[in-house]
């Protein structure tokens, strides 16, 4: 027997052939040693993994049975090492998870008291998400292990979650939902009633995490009142020892008894919270206790089971309770807050009017006008009041504004707000018109007096002040007023807006809402390189792949997919959008090992709160929405501009889980009334996407994916699950050119389904889809020609001249690249039909001719309109053009309605810009547009 130093160093001489990529000799070493009597699981286990790494298929298919054959030996492999070669490689075959099971649990049946093998099961259960298996693993331990109590609880929660998982059937939740209610409840009962009793046994509950765990089980089983008596007792209560009056578990106790609709006793319990004792007075420094207990949750939970009460006296007790908290606590948001919706909720029982909540706004405003958060709390209560009371709550906000305003401009930017969300009609009607920009003059003027600096060359010391919001309330408003004129967001004043948000981050650099609605502007008005160059300056990272990072990507293929000009000073995943979607499709492949390790470290720890919250994040990624995007977006790229290999993304573009949708739209500025379309609906980039759209991009995928593959025909990809997808189902989600190019593009798939057999094979077929393809391409060429439709996706720089002098937006840029995506497609797809004879002879070859004719004068259509817009762009007097365009008030569908009003905006805006900024800023923006140009330019010269 070979002493474990020889064996070290010959596996050292297989591992240093693996890493040095030579196979060959590593298998090689394995049947050297194998032939010489070195008989062990872990050596052959390790011969199956080499072989399998092979990249001819012979060797694959050899490592695959070798495996399966260890995997089913008797007896069974016991070697641990072994195991895990051999758990490793049936998940790199992939389908084999039954096997996986069976290979861990005959190891720790064979050997029950090797806590190594016993936890290994249970880690590799647990880590992948199989419940079951894990608390079987569980169980084992327990049984096997009965000193260690963490087992018992690791049972208890593996039911718990099994219970809670979606994919578990019916039984299987109703039978371990039950079995973990009965053992968190023996480990209740096992706690001393007796609180000086400090001995328990080791299956009772003895950590917060594990009271935790049992009103979590109670809950999911709705024993509500149950859990009600637990968590009222003195051993396992809120103020046990246990519990220690941590506040999650008031928060606990309020969920349940709103849950239980035990409305005295919500009643009760609430106001003992929100009582304070005599030693607070208005003058006291606040107590963390009394501090901790002014929670939401607590006045809401008090104003609805005011509400649900069945008692006459409950709505004055709580007006008592209200009005005593706000005599000793008189700056408590929340206090304050409860007293406005106790108004509002006394108006149903007659019990207030609607003076009164007027009364309350008022004075909500005197006592918080200085917080940026008073506009947020007031648009729920006041659009209950009529036009006459809501004038005399405008009246008294100007007067409290006017006493103010030279000491905080926070009052002003509140009464702002309410202006716009209340006042504001954006409409094309003259006193619409006159209203609105009225209120960008004042907004732009106070923002020029508030005498910010310039950031200068240290922008990092600066931070965001709240007069920054007087910038984005004007830009805001603009784009609102004219969306309504021009019946589009995509018109000229978003150059406007632009120029306003630009000239904020002067003076704010790293003032977020600017940047990441500017990112949307610059994607409007197709300057994407400019949109990768702010959407940098947010510095995203991590989770924000998963609920920011849409704000640039959407439809960023169809609009900017090549490079941006390099910057020394940027990372390359800040110009090139390849590099960026990679990089966001790099943490969801991270994320995953950090929440296995945090799930693994977590039940280590008995911190089943983490756990749970760490299986939830790692379901949401897995299945994350926005990954899956990416992942076709990026295979999009890769397709229109080339680039580094995208199969690393087939598993998550093949996944056919529900998907998880986690975006976020928090960092926009919303003034827009409650109940309304929220600010950033009005600058998306298109119809906004959801599943539907994710399918028809897979669609497109799937096609492109077949017909470049090496041997289509021999090819696994199935496309039978796309040839049933229905355009109309995605209709809201994708634009009118999207709906054009996945029309095609399914067609061409129905038609190569004929050639892997996944259809009834029809000989006409193939003639019926070149004959559809070319009446397409002839209809795209009529369009592309006809002078009309030139200037079709394009914003005009002269708006209120002639000729016009237009310029890319978006949509222009979307619909040329979807275009020339869909000429790709085409010329594939006739280069397949080609290699098949039955196809090419006699019509079938002219029709393939023309075809290729066809597609080659749209393209060049195409390259000359860019090159038309291109020129005009550089063209002398541009520059000129855009600057006008920031400077002046575009025209409405009404006319110069007030001249006056005309020349006031003219002026604030040429005010606060000196003409060297705005240089440089339409300069950027003309480069933009000619970078944009030049990648469709480039697009063209690929197809063919």
């Amino acid at each position: 027997m070979a002493s474990n130093a020889v064996i070290e160093r010959r596996n050292k001489q297989i591992q240093d052939a693996i890493n040095g990529q030579n196979l060959k000799q590593a298998l090689q070493l394995c049947e050297k040693r194998l032939k010489k009597g070195e008989d062990s699981s872990f050596l052959k286990a390790w011969k199956a993994n080499i072989l399998f790494s092979h990249a001819d298929e012979a060797h694959r298919q050899r490592g695959v049975a070798e495996t399966l054959q260890l995997c089913s030996a008797s007896p069974p492999v016991l070697d641990l090492e072994a195991l895990n070669i051999l758990h490793n490689t049936l998940n790199e075959i992939g389908g084999h998870e039954e096997t996986a099971r069976a290979l861990w649990q005959n190891a720790a049946k064979a050997k029950p008291q090797d806590l190594e093998i016993q936890l290994r099961w249970f880690r590799v259960a647990s880590d992948a998400g199989d419940w079951k298996t894990a608390q079987k693993a569980a169980m084992s331990l327990q049984n096997n292990f009965p000193k260690a109590r963490n087992h018992y609880f690791w049972a208890i929660f593996m039911c718990y979650l099994i219970e809670r998982d979606t994919a578990s059937s019916d039984n299987d939740r109703k039978l371990f939902g039950t079995l973990a209610y009965r053992m968190i409840s023996k480990a209740a009962g096992s706690v001393p009633t007796d609180p000086k009793e400090l001995l328990s046994i080791p299956r009772a509950i003895q950590t917060a995490e594990e009271l935790y765990l049992l009103i979590k089980i109670y809950e999911s089983q709705s024993h509500h009142k149950e859990l009600i008596e637990i968590l009222n007792s003195e051993h396992l209560g809120v103020g046990s020892r246990i519990a220690q009056n941590e506040w999650l578990f008031f928060t606990c106790k309020l969920s349940v008894i709103e849950k239980s609709g035990l409305w005295d006793q919500a009643l009760k319990f609430t106001k003992e919270l929100l009582t304070l004792d005599d030693s607070v007075t208005v003058e006291s420094k606040p107590d963390a206790k009394y501090e901790e207990r002014d929670d939401w949750k607590v006045w809401n939970l008090l104003l609805l089971a005011t509400r649900k009460a069945e008692k006459q006296d409950a709505f004055q007790d709580t007006a008592e309770v209200v009005s005593n908290y706000l005599e000793k606590r008189p700056a408590s948001r929340n206090a304050q807050l409860a007293n406005l919706e106790l108004k509002l909720q006394g108006i149903e029982v007659n019990k207030s009017d609607p003076e009164e909540v007027l009364r309350g706004c008022i004075e909500y405003f005197r006592r918080n006008q200085r917080k940026i958060y008073c506009f947020n709390d007031l648009q729920r209560y006041l659009p209950g009041l009529d036009t006459r009371l809501y004038s005399k709550f405008e009246d008294e906000v100007f007067k409290i504004v006017e006493d103010t305003k030279k000491s905080s401009a926070i009052p002003q930017i509140n009464a702002y707000k309410l202006e716009y969300s209340f006042q504001l009609q954006f409409e094309n009607s003259k006193d619409a018109i006159i209203k609105t920009e009225s209120f960008v003059c004042r907004c732009l003027r106070d923002f020029k007096n508030a005498g910010r600096a310039d950031a200068g060359d240290t922008p990092s010391t600066i931070e965001a002040e709240p007069t920054d919001d007087l910038c984005l309330l004007a830009a805001m408003a603009l784009i609102r007023l004219h969306d309504a004129i021009a019946g589009s967001t995509t018109n000229s004043v978003l150059v406007q807006a632009a120029g306003i948000l630009e000239h904020l981050l002067l003076k704010s650099p790293h003032n977020y809402e600017a940047l990441l609605l500017l990112v949307r502007i610059y994607l409007l008005l197709g300057a994407g390189s400019l949109a990768l160059k702010k959407f940098s300056k947010l510095s995203v990272k991590q989770i924000q792949y998963e609920t920011v990072a849409h704000n640039l990507f959407t439809r960023l293929a169809t609009i900017h997919p090549q490079s941006a000009p390099p910057s020394l000073d940027l990372d390359r995943k800040d110009y090139d959008p390849q590099a960026g979607l990679r990089q966001a499709l790099l943490f969801y492949r991270n994320a995953e090992s950090a929440t296995t390790y945090s799930l693994s470290t977590g039940l280590d720890n008995g911190s089943y709160i983490n756990v749970e919250g760490s299986i939830e994040l790692r379901n949401d990624l897995k299945n994350s929405l926005c990954r899956k995007l990416w992942a076709l977006e990026a295979r999009r790229l890769h397709r229109i501009v080339g680039g580094p290999s995208i199969s690393q993304y087939d598993k998550i573009v093949l996944n056919k889980s529900p998907l998880s949708d986690k975006r976020s739209f928090e960092g926009f500025m919303n003034c827009e009334p409650r109940g309304k379309p929220a600010f950033e609906e009005y600058v998306r980039v298109g119809p906004f996407q959801k599943t539907q759209a994710i399918n028809a991009l897979a669609v497109s995928d799937a096609l492109f994916t077949f017909l470049t593959m090496v041997s289509p025909k021999a090819s696994k990809l199935k496309l039978s699950p796309y040839l049933d997808f229905d355009i109309n189902s995605a209709g809201n989600e994708l634009t009118s050119a999207e709906k054009m190019n996945i029309q095609v593009h399914h067609r061409l798939l129905k038609c190569l389904a004929l050639f892997t057999g996944e259809t009834t094979s029809d000989a006409a077929t193939v003639d019926n889809t070149l004959s559809i393809v070319d009446a397409y391409l002839e209809e795209r060429l009529k369009v592309l020609v006809n002078p009309d439709s030139k200037t079709n996706g394009t914003i005009d720089l002269t708006p209120n001249s002639n000729p016009a002098s237009p310029a890319p937006s978006w949509i222009f840029l979307h619909e040329a690249i979807l275009l020339l995506e869909t000429l790709k497609a085409i010329l594939l797809f006739v280069s397949f039909i080609s290699k098949n004879k039955s196809s090419t002879s006699g019509d079938g070859k002219a029709k393939i001719n023309a075809l290729k004719n066809r597609v080659e004068a749209v393209v060049d259509e195409v390259r000359v309109q860019c090159q038309g817009l291109k020129t005009r762009i550089s063209s002398s007097g541009m520059l000129g053009h855009l600057v006008d365009i920031v400077h002046m008030r575009p025209g409405g569908l009404t006319g110069t309605a007030d001249l006056e009003g005309a020349r006031t905006l003219d002026a604030e805006i040429e005010g606060l810009m000196d003409s060297a900024f705005l240089e440089l800023f339409c300069g950027s923006l003309m480069e933009s547009w000619e970078d944009a140009l030049d990648g469709v330019i480039s697009i063209c010269s690929t197809v063919g």
